[in-house]
């Protein structure tokens, strides 16, 4: 049966309006999901490689993670090793504490709240809580003031971040999880990533937003004379279990990020939150998710006008082989349009649709996999594949569409058996044009303008170095070192590296290889000393050094960046490219 176009909307409705109706019947314990911050999953990475076997609780490709997963996997922790720092305990308590409501709520007891209904837990400003209903209100805000030089000259304007807001969470009857997150934000960034906004017309990790002139209001005049950006971040989902503790389905607008290394080639968090429904089972060894979410492109449109819309659909298959060893099947298909009904088949191959249907959908594969031993250290990796063809592979003639793309990383936890001291080195390598589609970021593998996958785009290889030392309890510090080469587009070329472009816009259909075009090289560098002052409440110093430079020239720009930052219920804002 075809349905006519007009019938495929009522369709959809009655499909969902059962699919939930038959849901409320069969509802499990169920949790919040804290926000995703390579802080604190660290944490959750270090415990899970210390403990010598892969975590139990969750598998740990596909992030955020169930807060009562957390909660249940630091208490086993915990309670298991004996060896353990004094700065393991206080951060396996730290984890306790933040998701207290799923194991013993006495963790997160303040011993002076304050005007007796204020703080009586330690995360949150108000709670409450019984057997029926969990809800908690914790603030957030986010402070930064800082100075840069620019090419040697001190640039007269402040850097600053102004972000205030709430976050809602809670429980009810341990059936429904749902979390909220709202903040209003202007902010000054450094110049580099002020350049990125206007280039892309977008802000990284963030959606619309608007222009904010110095001299607009009597505060910000005080700070700079030039343009900031000013926008407004809605974060939030419901989550649920479908069957048992087996098939669990989350409803919600957010970023979500896929793979064990610093970056992710096959789902980063780089772009604006999206609407999402994602649905994961477990069952054995196995960690089945499906992904359905919605992007925008060509948010350059006029002002006041709907950004069209594209469609998002993505199988990812996680297998624990034995206690150290996992491996993971990705598949994606970007669909402009509407998603045709074909991508809810959970078992089907995507790219099998997309030949049947003649459609010009951008479907791609990857693999992923994970090694832990020795209760040191962790092998990781991913590959990319948007085009394959082993002939032109393996002829080196640089056909253009080659198009893949490959990560290998090395964690080191209590290095040189210096506890606390926590190595990480990791390289990607993303030939040209491997985001891009046929008919520009239509298909293009890209949200609100800016990649879904690595944050850099494509045409470049990248070796990242990580040091994090934990001194004492409350401070920790860390040092980064990015190491970039990339051939970015002279002005009316294409040479792969902007996923917006078409890849018919392509200079040559063989010679492509890394660095083609304006080659350029950054060397980013970056030190910070975070000490945490009381539940998820941080002041950051922070020391930044990014110098860049191109063949043309055109790329040139070297920044020195001093800045401090208070923070409370939210994780660093990372602008590392």
């Amino acid at each position: 049966m075809i349905l006519p176009a007009q019938a495929v909307a009522p369709f959809k409705f009655f499909i969902l309006t059962g699919f939930l109706a038959a849901i409320a019947f069969s509802l499990k314990a169920q949790s919040s999901y804290p926000a995703y911050g390579k802080d604190y999953y660290h944490l959750l990475d270090r415990y899970e490689i210390l403990s010598n076997q892969l975590i139990t609780e969750f598998h740990s490709s596909f992030h955020p993670y169930q807060r009562k997963d957390i909660a249940h996997f630091a208490s086993r922790i915990l309670n298991d090793s004996a060896a353990l720092s004094q700065q393991d305990r206080f951060n396996l308590h730290y984890l306790l504490t933040d998701n207290w409501e799923w194991v013993d709520s006495s963790y997160a007891n303040s011993r002076k709240p304050f005007l007796k209904n204020l703080y009586t837990k330690k995360n949150a400003l108000w709670n409450h809580h019984d057997k029926e209903f969990d809800l908690q209100i914790l603030p957030v805000i986010y402070w930064t003031a800082g100075k840069e030089t620019v090419n040697g000259i001190t640039n007269p304007d402040m850097m600053i971040t102004n972000t205030r807001g709430a976050e809602i969470r809670g429980n009810i009857g341990h059936n429904l999880g749902f979390y909220s997150v709202l903040t209003d934000n202007q902010a000054l960034f450094p110049t580099y990533v002020m350049n990125r906004i206007g280039d892309f017309n977008a802000v990284p990790g963030e959606a619309f937003y608007k222009i904010l002139p110095g001299s607009s209001t009597k505060l910000y005049k005080h700070f700079f004379s030039g343009n900031a950006v000013d926008f407004f971040t809605a974060r939030g989902a419901v989550s649920f279990n479908l069957y048992k503790k087996n098939i669990e389905v989350q409803l919600g607008q957010d970023r979500l990020f896929l793979g064990n290394g610093y970056r992710s080639l096959l789902l980063s968090d780089y772009s604006a939150p999206y609407p999402f429904a994602r649905i994961t089972t477990k069952v054995w060894k196995l960690n089945y998710t499906l992904l359905f979410a919605q992007m925008m492109y060509n948010t350059s449109a006029i002002p006041n006008t709907h950004f069209p819309k594209k469609n998002l659909a993505i199988h990812h298959l996680s297998l624990n082989l034995n206690k150290h060893l996992n491996v993971g099947f990705f598949e994606a298909v970007m669909s402009p349009g509407n998603l045709d009904l074909a991508y809810f088949n959970p078992v089907i191959f995507y790219k099998a649709i997309v030949n049947q249907t003649g459609a010009s959908d951008k479907a791609i594969i990857g693999l992923d996999a994970k090694y832990n031993w020795a209760n040191h250290f962790s092998v990781y990796s991913q590959v990319l594949i948007n085009e394959f063809v082993f002939r032109e592979v393996t002829g080196g003639h640089g056909w253009w569409g080659n198009k893949q793309a490959v990560q290998i990383g090395v964690k080191y936890i209590n290095a040189f058996n210096v506890r606390n001291l926590d190595l990480q080195v990791e390289a990607n390598v993303v030939r040209p044009y491997v985001y891009s589609a046929m008919d520009s970021s239509a298909s293009a593998y890209t949200n609100t303008n800016l990649s879904l996958g690595h944050p850099l785009g494509a045409n470049f290889n990248e070796f990242i170095f990580i040091g994090r030392y934990q001194p004492t309890k409350r401070l920790t510090l860390i040092g980064k070192a990015f190491l970039i080469k990339q051939g970015l587009d002279p002005l009316g070329k294409d040479y792969g590296s902007n996923p917006l472009l078409p890849y018919t816009s392509r200079v040559s259909n063989y010679g492509n290889f890394i660095g083609q075009g304006d080659l350029s090289h950054t060397r980013f560098l970056d030190f910070t000393a975070s000490y945490m002052l009381r539940q998820n409440l941080f002041i950051d110093l922070k020391q930044t050094w990014r110098s860049q430079t191109s063949t043309s020239g055109l790329h040139n720009l070297n920044n020195n960046i001093t800045s401090i930052s208070i923070r409370l219920n939210m994780q660093p804002r990372l602008q590392e490219f």
